[in-house]
């Protein structure tokens, strides 16, 4: 059993955190994605898991049922959960692709209350859409309403995915505003950004944390890249300042959306499979739960680390055997250096558990080319997956060997390397899930399908790489559980 939540019959798709004050405990709301499972069919319905540690998860159920071929939320795509007055309300978007056909909405607002958060009932008469008479935005790009109350301005806020009518087809996303004074009847007020930078900015999320608004979105457009983003403001309307460190992972980590016990915030999001589980296969929709901790930084800048109990979650302990097979190689008193001034410098390192947490440290020489740990190591080195820092180029990044028929890096990010200090390195290897994160700052998540071994290896090319406290530990399974909700009755 892994440490990425995965459900047995399909995929992850968006997760809708809510953190249950009188539970004590998170809520993790998600579309299901059934991947034509048990003949399913197509539709989309959301389920939830709790959980109090982001390790051990509690199945409950599906709690909004897809409708039909004939329904407006075949599919119930994303959205948002609040609590008001004794009720909880479910905030969803209908979607049913099928009525475009038909010259009908694909997209709508949706609701749903309940009094219990167990049982819900869906209110389909107070279903909207975007409004005909507007000049402004398109019809069928109407999703993903994110709720809250916003105190200085006495309203609740919806921040909603649209598209205007105007401008190049792929600059055209915005995020749309409307406002309500009693949850039910909505006033669209216009856009609340349009950066003119995307198809459109998906699952919006907005929250206050000291001083700082933040303000979440996610893209799928070729101008940003596929990955989930923030702007960062004083004021709950902008404007929103790029922070330069602006994504909490990779193309690997996508729809993002955060949740709070008031102490710590995290941000839940989800690794995609690929079609064929081939590393060649195409990116798809939907996969397993990756869930990072946020730390505000002094500059007000956001960053991400390890959930504390995944990191404790690891605790046996596995011996290294260490093999130095091409460059210099000098041990240290809690460590070793690996030199290699003209081409590869590699040690390799057997017998260790395909599921585990790999953590050291790392130095890297002015001049180096790249360095890093390659996983899933075939051979002495001729095939696996690169973890590597290149400090020239301030890039981390996520490769594999040989890279044929590629011809680029599968996933990469910017990265502040200071090559006169040490940097920390966690890396989570998961099935087919990898995840590495750098100083507690960086996340990069990745996927892993053609090569499968017991083996990893330190390399450099090119230059000179300091390792110390070098740490393996495997995951204490029977601590780790996924209880179904029939088990928990």
């Amino acid at each position: 059993m892994g440490i990425f939540y995965l459900p047995k019959d399909g995929v992850c798709g968006d997760f809708i955190p809510y953190y249950n004050s009188k539970r004590k405990c998170y809520e993790l709301y998600y579309l299901h994605d059934y991947r034509g499972c048990n003949g399913e069919g197509e539709g989309t319905p959301w389920r939830r898991i709790t959980t109090t540690d982001m390790v051990n998860f509690t199945e409950e159920g599906e709690i909004l049922p897809r409708g039909n071929r004939e329904d407006q939320d075949l599919f119930c795509y994303t959205g948002c959960v609040v609590e008001y007055d004794d009720k909880y309300h479910i905030y969803y978007t209908g979607h049913n692709y099928h009525f475009t056909e038909e010259g009908r909405h694909k997209e709508s607002v949706m609701h749903a209350t309940s009094v219990d958060g167990i049982t819900w009932e869906k209110q389909p008469q107070d279903t909207f859409f975007a409004a005909e008479d507007r000049e402004d935005i398109e019809q069928d790009d109407w999703r993903d309403p994110f709720v809250f109350y916003q105190e200085e301005e006495q309203k609740w806020w919806m921040l909603l995915c649209t598209r205007k009518k105007e401008g190049p087809s792929r600059r055209r996303g915005a995020t749309g505003l409307l406002t309500s004074d009693d949850l039910v009847h909505w006033s669209y007020e216009g856009s609340y950004w349009d950066p003119h930078m995307c198809w459109c900015p998906e699952c919006p999320d907005l929250f206050q944390w000291g001083e700082y608004w933040y303000f979440i979105y996610s893209t799928f457009c070729e101008t940003q890249g596929l990955r989930t983003y923030y702007r960062i403001s004083k004021s709950s309307r902008g404007p929103w300042k790029n922070p330069g460190n602006n994504c909490f992972d990779g193309r690997a980590f996508y729809a993002g959306k955060t949740a709070s016990d008031g102490k710590s915030r995290y941000i839940f999001g989800w690794n995609p499979t690929k079609t064929g589980d081939k590393d060649d296969g195409v990116w798809q929709w939907g996969g397993n739960l990756i869930v990072h901790k946020l730390r505000q930084d002094a500059d007000g800048s956001l960053s991400v680390s390890m959930p504390e109990k995944i990191a404790e979650a690891y605790r046996e302990e596995q011996r290294m055997y260490l093999q130095p097979i091409y460059g210099m190689y000098e041990e240290l008193e809690n460590g070793f250096v690996l030199k290699a001034q003209s081409g590869l410098g590699n040690i390799l390192i057997s017998d260790i558990s395909k599921e585990c947490m790999v953590e050291f440290e790392i130095l890297l020489s002015k001049d180096t080319d790249s360095a890093g740990i390659m996983v899933k190591v075939t051979g002495e080195g001729a095939g696996g997956y690169y973890i590597r820092l290149e400090p020239g180029r301030n890039r981390f990044l996520f490769d594999r060997e040989p890279a044929y028929p590629h011809e680029k890096a599968e996933i990469e990010r910017f990265v502040e390397i200071d090559t006169l200090k040490w940097h920390s390195v966690k890396v989570i290897l998961d099935g087919t899930c990898v995840l590495a994160y750098l100083d507690d700052k960086y996340a990069l998540s990745a996927r892993m399908y053609d090569f499968d071994s017991d083996k990893m290896m330190f390399f450099v090319n090119d230059g000179e790489v300091s390792i110390r406290n070098l740490r393996m530990r495997r995951l204490k399974c029977k601590e780790i559980q996924n209880t179904p909700i029939k088990e928990r009755r």
